[in-house]
């Protein structure tokens, strides 16, 4: 007599769960992470204002790290287009990643505005407090779009924690930016923030998700 195969409780099959839009998500957080961490060292070793060849790399590079991140937000937010993703049904959680999205676009768009298109010796009045908002209201909504995730308890693992730990990584960044510090921390905080990207990507990347969510 053949003994009859073992119950399989669904819960024990959620966490083998792999669908396409985690790791979609993933691949572009990654991609934007490694792109960004390459244009970073051409900005930080060589001249890209005035050096045709280091500066076209770094536009290319730091523009579709840019577009890599921002395209990220939707499989994250959204999943597979049923609106299913790593925040579960949480609207809020929604509005944060994509408006983090939104938000990461214009700040990286003003970056290179600022720094290389439009160079100016002197600060336009409010223009370095419009800019210290838009940075502040970015981190937010990944801050924002991080708990959520860690709350609607969709991806599984160390990936439900990637977003909200890489937000705290880019305040970090922003503190130490902002208070004036060497130039070696601050160049070192900027490689620990693409690292981080990295890490998280690939974490996301290959999250399996709760088959409840």
């Amino acid at each position: 007599m053949t003994a009859p195969a073992p119950a399989v409780r669904p819960s024990a099959l959620a966490a083998t769960v792999r669908p396409s839009w985690p790791r979609a998500a993933g691949i572009l957080i990654l991609t934007g992470g490694v792109l960004l961490t390459v244009a970073t060292a051409l900005e930080i070793g060589t001249d890209v204002s005035t050096e045709p060849g280091p500066a076209t790399a770094f536009w290319v590079l730091f523009l579709a790290s840019t577009l890599a991140h921002v395209a990220a937000m939707f499989p994250l937010a959204l999943g597979r287009g049923d609106g299913r993703g790593a925040v579960g049904s949480s609207v809020a959680g929604k509005l944060a990643l994509l408006g983090f999205g939104a938000f990461f676009l214009a700040n990286q768009s003003l970056y290179l505005l600022a720094g290389y298109l439009l160079p100016i010796s002197e600060p336009v009045d409010g223009a370095t407090a419009f800019l210290f908002g838009m940075s502040a209201v970015q981190g937010l909504l990944l801050t924002i779009g991080g708990i959520m995730i860690v709350r609607a308890r969709v991806l599984t693992g160390a990936a439900r924690w990637a977003i909200l730990v890489l937000s705290l990584v880019g305040f970090a960044l922003g503190a130490v930016i902002n208070a004036n510090s060497v130039e070696a921390l601050t160049n070192t905080m900027y490689f620990v923030s693409t690292g981080a990207q990295i890490i998280a990507g690939l974490l996301i990347a290959r999250a399996g998700i709760t088959a409840a969510k």
